[in-house]
């Protein structure tokens, strides 16, 4: 990963695989120290969406600016504070992707029993919720990437094509 080109699939995909595998080991070892797995329920859900909107709406209006439909310039550190949530959002969300999927997958076995095929049901849910935001910030760390041009005589010492870092 470089300045340049940001965070890139690939590494979500890698965070998601490992924290997948290592959220599945941990889990299994607290099932057979004698513990329970973590309940899963439907208010986990609002904060995975609403940073998912947040990350959303502050992309969008940086790459406003950017295609020169908003009328506020943002300031360098906001964008650069924005570039950074996207991107955090990109890697965090594909983390809670592997945690989420494990957590479905260890109900996976019992699912004819009714509350372990709720446990898998929302695991599944959380986990596309989870998908949904490493996405947003994937895509927000697309808008926030300054267009390039044919020239550079701009001299705002940032390169074109350049994520906004201001």
């Amino acid at each position: 990963m470089s300045g340049v080109d940001g965070v890139r699939v690939r590494a979500g995909v890698v965070v998601a695989v490992l924290a997948g595998m290592a959220s599945w080991l941990l889990l299994q070892v607290v099932r057979s120290l004698g513990g329970a797995y973590p309940v899963i329920s439907w208010i986990g859900l609002v904060p995975l969406v609403a940073v998912t909107l947040l990350v959303l709406v502050m992309c969008w209006q940086i790459r406003r600016y950017l295609l020169g439909q908003g009328t506020l310039r943002p300031s360098p550190q906001r964008g650069r504070g924005t570039v950074v949530g996207a991107q955090a959002a990109a890697l965090g969300g594909a983390a809670l992707l592997g945690w989420y999927a494990a957590n479905a997958l260890v109900h996976l076995p019992n699912a004819d029993v009714a509350s372990e095929r709720a446990q898998l049901i929302w695991g599944l849910v959380h986990a596309v919720a989870a998908l949904a935001l490493s996405v947003a910030g994937f895509v927000g760390q697309g808008w926030c990437r300054i267009p390039p041009t044919g020239h550079d005589d701009d001299d705002d010492g940032v390169a074109d094509g350049d994520l906004a870092y201001g």
